[in-house]
Formats: C-alpha cells, structure tokens, sequence
C-alpha cells in the first residue's frame, strides 16, 4: 500500500451530542476552538509545506462527530475542501463520526463532494460496554451505518477500543470478529487511556496493563488481517505535548511496534526451531521494538536471506498462514 498524506483538521467535540467517558479532544489534540476560514487555511498551508511539491494529500476532518455537525456548518467545512480539490491540489476528503450520525439525509449531502473514505467510531459491539462508555449509539445503530456505507458505495473503517468500561478480554476480542462482517476495508485499534479531564478520570477508572493490551491488539489484529482488514494504526495517538495529558493507562508512542514485535514472537514460537527464514528487508520489525525478540531469535535459529519471501521448511509462505494457530492459542 502506497503512503498517503493527511492534512488532519480537527473540530474538537463538533456535532457530538454526548461527551464520551474516555473522551476529552481538547487534551489528546490541545486544539480549544473549532477552526475558521483563516485557521483552516493556516493549518493546510503548513502540512502542505511538510509534503513534496508532486504529492497530493487528502483533508482529514478528526475529534468530532463530523456528520452529527449542523448540515450548514458541515457544508462550510466540505466546500473548504472542495475547493482544494477543484484545484488539483487534494485527492479528496476524508472525517470521522458516530454510527448514529449516518443518515441518508447525511449521505445525500455527503454525495456532493469527495468524500472517499469515512471512518465510524463504533469503540465496541456490545451494548452495555457502549452504555458505560457514555457513548450515544448502539449495536443496531452500528449494523444500521454500515449497510448505508455499503450501499450507497462510500468506502469506510471501523475504530474499536480495547479495555473500555464493562468490557472484558473476549468482548474485545469478539468485537474483532464481528467487524469482519461489517463491510469495512480498514480498521483502527486502541487501548482505554486515562486522559486528563474526563469521566473516567473523575471516576478513578483504573485501565488494563499493557502487557495485556498489547497482547489482546495483537490477537484482534490477526483476526482482522486474516479477513482481508487492513488494520491501519494499534494505539492512540497523541501530539506533542499532549502525551503529558495522560494519566494511566496503556499509553506508548511506540505501542504498534509492540503489537508486532509479539506477533513475530509468537510465529517464531509457534514453529520448529531452525525452520523459518525471513527477508533481510524484514529485519526489524521481526528483531521488533528494541531487539526485544533476539533471543528468540536465536533460541530458534531464525535466519534472514535476500529473497523476498518467508519460507517455513523451505516452502514459500506469509505471514498470515501463522495466524490462525497464534489465535487459537490466545482465545
């Protein structure tokens, strides 16, 4: 998959209609004020700048419920970036939102512009984990948004967290399986954060270690992968100084090299010792974060060639042909 370039704009909590337990935009993002003309407009000339001259990005509206927003303030924001757009200088549009927020009436509008690709906010499948979490939808509201992305023909993802209030590890995991019948092309995965300033910091909610966090992502990443899901980030992501918002919780700016540094563990393991040789382009991310797989490694006489093929036994595999046996293990 080829890189592509975001210029994200963030409308902090614009169009939510509930403030989430886990959820405080204004300290993952330290943004306050939703943009104008002159601020939209300042923050796209300055991610312009950090792309070369012959890469076109896509607009990325983030940190609200961008289709629960009035239809004249969405409108605002989506004519902004259709002007981008008739000039030839972004690929399209993209933003995040509720389940609930997707209507027809919304899509109709949505039709008008580039919209390419929509990623929904769904945290889990479980109602209850849903309604502990504060969160405004519900699993119909879910299945609901998903055939209307489908057959209206919009292109979408779906973001889970793991560890969220009255979940559990099968619920996570089960979330994972359910979100393979959804019709998404893409899904984001992140473990429950105490952020500053929130519900579940006022609560004194206590989150889930992340040695089992990073385990079970791993998990509901293989599952995903193995049903042709690209997963397209493990952990939240913070900017800045922002990470300084984070009370407890599970939190590693580097927490998806560690997601894979247990998978390529896992496979080793899972294999009879000097029978599997990597690519020497893969190098790393087997080693994983910090070389924290090298004795296995060499526990395992894993061996690294030119070619750019996994072999188990001398036979030609890939890396999901691990997998099932990885999570047949762990559920």
């Amino acid at each position: 998959m080829s890189k592509e370039y975001i210029i994200p704009i963030f409308i902090p909590h614009g169009g939510c209609k509930k403030r989430c337990a886990f959820c405080n935009e204004y300290s993952a993002t330290g943004i306050k004020e939703k943009p104008d003309t002159d601020d939209l407009e300042i923050i796209y000339k300055e991610y312009k700048g950090y792309f070369k001259k012959n890469k076109k990005p896509y607009i990325a509206f983030y940190g609200s419920t961008f289709t629960g927003l009035e239809n004249t303030i969405m409108e605002y924001y989506l004519e902004w970036a259709n002007s981008k757009y008739i000039n030839k200088e972004i690929e399209g549009i993209r933003f995040s939102t509720s389940p609930e927020e997707i209507t027809q009436e919304k899509i109709n509008i949505l039709k008008k512009y580039p919209v390419n690709l929509v990623e929904i906010g769904v945290q889990s499948f479980y109602n209850d984990v849903l309604a502990l979490s504060n969160r405004s939808h519900n699993t119909e509201d879910i299945w609901n948004a998903c055939v209307l992305m489908k057959n209206n023909g919009i292109e979408f993802g779906l973001h889970l967290m793991t560890g969220l209030p009255g979940s559990s590890y099968m619920k996570d995991i089960n979330s994972a399986l359910l979100l393979t019948f959804s019709g998404a092309s893409y899904a984001r995965i992140h473990p429950t954060v105490v952020l500053k300033n929130t519900l579940l910091e006022r609560e004194k909610y206590i989150p889930e270690t992340i040695e089992k966090s990073v385990k079970k992502t791993a998990v509901m990443k293989m599952i995903l992968e193995l049903n042709k899901i690209h997963v397209i980030r493990t952990g939240i992501c913070l900017y800045g100084d922002e990470i300084n918002n984070v009370v407890s919780g599970p939190y590693s700016e580097s927490f998806g090299d560690l997601v894979n540094t247990f998978i390529y563990s896992e496979i080793i393991k899972t294999n009879e010792k000097n029978s599997l040789k990597f690519p020497k382009n893969k190098k790393g991310i087997v080693y994983g974060y910090k070389k924290k797989n090298c004795e296995i490694i060499k526990e395992y006489g894993v061996s690294f060639t030119d070619s750019e093929e996994i072999f188990l036994n001398n036979q030609k595999t890939h890396t999901e042909f691990f997998y099932p046996k990885i999570i047949e293990k762990y559920i």
